[in-house]
């Protein structure tokens, strides 16, 4: 039987997000973490409304597994614009970080304290009605190895986010000068309070050419208006986007809001003092 939060059988499941790697830069490097994006399609009829009812019950299910230091988050994000030339392709994301390539879930106990003596059963429907409500058609591992959070991070007041899923145009080439540009312009927006969290991820599993692209660079903010720099350009902000431009193409840009989302214990207990 699958851990209490996968919707599928597998053995395994954090992520990126978009995700999304929760963690703050510190002086030493970040341990790198994990994002599972797992991707929803409506069945006919349905909406997203119909579908949250099922991702709230399986948000309690990872909130108790980020209680226990099993998982470091989850997210649901609902599509908002997509550049897809299959828009259709899916409805909505959700997202588990995870500090390893595994996905250990609510422990036994918790799970009991949720569901009481009907473990066995509401875990079975749950499972029934998520694949109804949204079937699962693709999942993706990403490694975390950027996250900028700023002190204004909270998904419920920063809920837009922007995904874009690039590649270099130069397959051999290093990308580590570029990306060390980019990280750069994205702690500075972050300090003008332009957006509330920068990061970038590599695509792990699967990772094939016929994908297009094989990182993604995700940005956080209030709203669309904080996201869009519409500002005249310095001219660092003009050498970083020619940079950019000459060494990645984005293949895609899709843009969510983060609907639903689990809290760190640690951020839990900040905000109530």
């Amino acid at each position: 039987m699958k851990p209490a939060l996968l919707r599928f059988s597998l053995g395994l499941l954090p992520l990126w997000l978009l995700a999304l790697a929760v963690m703050a830069q510190t002086a030493t490097p970040a341990p790198k973490t994990y994002t599972y994006l797992i991707y929803h399609k409506l069945a006919p009829g349905m909406t997203i409304q119909d579908a949250l009812p099922v991702e709230r019950e399986w948000r309690v299910l990872n909130q108790a597994a980020v209680d226990e230091g099993n998982l470091l988050g989850w997210h649901m994000l609902v599509k908002q614009f997509t550049s897809n030339p299959n828009p259709s392709e899916y409805d909505y994301v959700t997202c588990i970080v995870s500090a390893e390539m595994a996905i250990k879930g609510a422990s036994p106990a918790a799970r009991s304290r949720i569901y009481g003596d009907s473990v066995q059963f509401k875990m079975a429907d749950l499972q029934r009605r998520d694949r109804l409500t949204a079937p699962v058609v693709k999942m993706e591992i990403w490694e975390n190895s950027e996250a900028l959070l700023g002190a204004g991070f909270d998904p419920a007041k920063t809920p837009m986010l922007v995904v874009n899923f690039i590649k270099p145009r130069d397959p051999v080439a290093d990308p580590t000068a570029v990306l060390t540009l980019l990280k750069r312009q994205g702690a500075e927006r972050i300090q003008a309070g332009q957006l509330a969290e920068w990061g970038f991820s590599t695509l792990k599993v699967p990772n094939g050419s016929e994908k297009g692209y094989q990182y993604a660079q995700t940005q956080c903010a209030a709203s669309m208006a904080a996201l869009v720099d519409n500002g005249p350009l310095s001219p660092e902000a003009v050498k970083v986007r020619t940079q950019q431009l000459k060494a990645f193409d984005v293949v895609r840009q899709d843009v969510f809001r983060i609907q639903e989302f689990t809290v760190h214990p640690k951020n839990r207990v900040q905000a109530t003092r």
